[in-house]
Parts: C-alpha cells; structure tokens; sequence
C-alpha cells in the first residue's frame, strides 16, 4: 500500500452550518478516483452544499483524501452501496440531498441545476439524469453514449416511471424519510428500487440530457461481461417487479485480471523469442557482435 503523504487540496470546501444541500459520496478504497471527484465537486457553481464522503471501511487513503478536501467523513462497517448511501443521507443537514459515485466527475453546473428543478416544482420529490463514460473501452463508450437514453425510457415504460441511477440522483430529504430509504441489503440497483418507492409521495423526474462523467472501469474487460453485470437484474425488476440480490465484484482498476496476464505472456513470450534468436547461430544479432569483435581484434593485431 502507497505510504506517501496526503497533499492537501488547495480546493478545500468548508461546510456551512445549515446547508441547503447534503452531497453525499460512499466510497470503498477509492484512492485512485477520489480526488477527481472531489475537485469537480468543491467547484460547483452553487456552493451552499456540505459534502460527506462515508468511508465505507476502507483499507487504502480514501479517508484522508476526503478530508484533505474538508469532506465530513462518515465511517460505516457494512461494506456495500446501499449501507454507505443511506448512512451518508441519514447523517445529512440540507433540505435536498444529491448523490454520486467516487469515479465520477461532474459538471461545474450540476448542484445549480439540482436546486433549480427542486425551486421550480414544489411537488418534485426526486430528480437525475445519465452518464457517459471518461474511460474505458471505445465499445462500451459509444454504447453508453447513444443507447443509454433509450435504455432508461423503456425502462420507464416498463417500469411505469423514471428509475433515477444513484450516480446522478437527488431528493428531498423529507420525501427520502417519508419512504424509508434505501433497502440498505441491496448491493445493486437501490437507486431503481428507491425511484419507484419515491413515486407514491411526490413526482420523480429525470433528464436524460443531464449529465455527468464517470468511469468506465465495469467494462474493463469488455462491453458484454460489463453490461452482464447489470442486466439480470434489471429484467427481473422489469418483469417481477422484484430485485435479485446480486453483489457486484470490487473493481478498483481500468486494468481487467485477462489484460494482466495477457500483456505477462505477451513479454515472456518476446523474452523466450529473443533469447531464442540470440543463442541460436543463425541469430543477426549474434553474427553481428562476432563481426565486430573479429574486426577490433584485427585492428590491434594491425598496430
């Protein structure tokens, strides 16, 4: 584990005393995503927000990073989204909470566009948008790019409502209580199960044309394994209305474990082949060099 120190941010968000908005990120040994995150956050537009990051029992400097950004910390054991997501919104202060994930990077516009939907439509329990991909392969970035609109509609259509995705989603918190909350146990699709809870006190509404930037990091080995992630569950909300109880697997790298040993067979391949082609007489290589030699000897036995 990296033992270097932690460079506090110049960009240090100081949380007022009684917020309008709760910002609220869980995150598990994010080290490698958070600072971006943080940074687009502490630069918002509208800046009357607190920002909790829950440290969901973490091993690595995800902590010390949030705080390095003046970031209330929150500690919660139960590793998994929807623990760390409803112990952040239970913990926050503002009159509206807005979540996303620690890979992602926000608009400088978001928290203003947030308070302007809730401003405008006293009846507006839950508003979001979507996401395109910064990172990962160009296959899953384009399907992200220009079929995800049409994804989330006809699950609407299906669904009989807007499912809000947790990495651009906010709430008031009053209409948050009302429901519950999140189904904590949910490892996978809280943010769809509490869209739909969301829709018996008050309108949810999401934009498909507001967005932010996160990762692509669940499609490191490739669109399809990625996308399997993801689509058992959503068919089985869709047609039996319930959630399959699926965890997904930590990914903490753009780097798949096929990648790795692809590119290690790949070198110990070029080392066998050149060390073939060197201890073999025929080798260029080695014809060469006993050119060379041949003519310096020659050379000193000339003077």
């Amino acid at each position: 584990m990296d033992t270097s120190p932690i460079i506090f941010s110049e960009s240090f968000h100081k949380n007022p005393f009684d917020p309008l908005v709760s910002v609220v990120i869980p995150a598990f040994n994010e080290e490698q995503y958070l600072t971006k995150a943080l940074q687009s956050i502490v630069n918002q537009e509208f800046q009357n927000f607190e920002l909790i990051v829950v440290n969901n029992n973490s091993t690595d400097k995800t902590a010390e990073i949030a705080e390095s950004f003046g970031a209330k910390v929150i500690f919660e054991s139960q590793r998994g989204v929807g623990y760390a997501r409803q112990a952040g919104f239970l913990e926050a202060k503002g009159e509206i909470i807005a979540t996303t994930d620690a890979d992602t990077i926000l608009p400088r516009n978001w928290l203003s566009r947030i308070v302007s939907e809730f401003e405008k439509d006293e009846k507006l329990a839950a508003f979001g948008g979507l996401y395109t991909l910064y990172s990962g392969p160009l296959t899953a970035r384009f399907t992200i790019s220009r079929f995800a609109r049409s994804a989330w509609t006809l699950d609407k259509i299906f669904s009989r409502g807007w499912g809000l995705p947790g990495v651009n989603f906010a709430v008031k918190k009053e209409a948050f209580l009302k429901v519950g909350g999140f189904k904590s146990e949910l490892s996978l699709g809280e943010d769809a199960e509490i869209s739909r809870r969301l829709k018996k006190v008050g309108r949810v509404l999401l934009d498909p044309h507001f967005l932010v930037q996160t990762s692509g990091r669940r499609y490191r080995s490739g669109l399809l394994l990625g996308l399997m992630a993801y689509i058992p569950n959503g068919i089985v909300r869709i047609v039996f209305n319930k959630h399959k109880f699926l965890k997904l697997p930590t990914i903490r790298s753009e780097r798949s474990f096929f990648a790795r040993r692809v590119n290690q067979f790949l070198l110990l391949l070029v080392i066998v082949l050149v060390s073939l082609l060197y201890f073999s007489n025929s080798c260029p290589l080695k014809a060469g060099l006993k050119k060379t030699n041949f003519a310096v000897n020659k050379l000193k036995k000339e003077k």
